[in-house]
């Protein structure tokens, strides 16, 4: 700025014929008035157009890749099923963490693989969904992990 604002002259001082210069606004995008209304018009000067395609924010297929509601919770479902599959593992890992039998040590490590491959798809999965509902950042991020798990090729 060159040391003024709206309210005040190019020397930075109010205006001599006390009049304010803001159009009522205080700075902040609000008003003076204190009638509760914010424009002449009598309205609060609030948007209140719904811009949800007629689903009020709930339900619908806006943002989704076309998914509707049974086939996002299918998805969630699946991954959540395949998460409470892994976390099994890990407590059997994590159990058998001070093993010393033969036979404890190897279900250590078949336990351990399967919860290496469980990671790998509950991964690749969430790629997919994730894409599939639109939210490509988040896909992108996930595939970014795979790529350096080597679990897809590089771009």
């Amino acid at each position: 700025m060159n040391g003024s604002d709206d309210r005040h002259g190019t020397d930075g001082t109010a205006p001599m014929d006390g009049t304010d210069r803001t159009g009522g606004m205080d700075g902040i995008g609000g008003s003076d008035r204190t009638d509760g209304t914010d424009r002449t018009d009598g309205t609060d000067g609030t948007d209140h157009t719904d811009r949800t395609g007629g689903t009020g924010g709930m339900g619908g297929t806006g943002g989704t890749g076309g998914m509707d509601d049974g086939a996002i919770a299918g998805a969630v479902r699946g991954i959540v099923a395949m998460e409470a599959s892994r976390e099994v593992l890990a407590a059997r890992v994590t159990a058998l963490r001070t093993a010393t039998s033969a036979e404890e040590l190897a279900e250590r490590d078949r336990c351990g693989a399967a919860m290496a491959e469980a990671d790998a798809r509950i991964l690749l999965e969430s790629i997919e969904v994730l894409d599939r509902l639109g939210m490509t950042s988040a896909a992108m991020a996930c595939s970014y992990v795979a790529r350096e798990e080597g679990l897809l090729p590089a771009p």
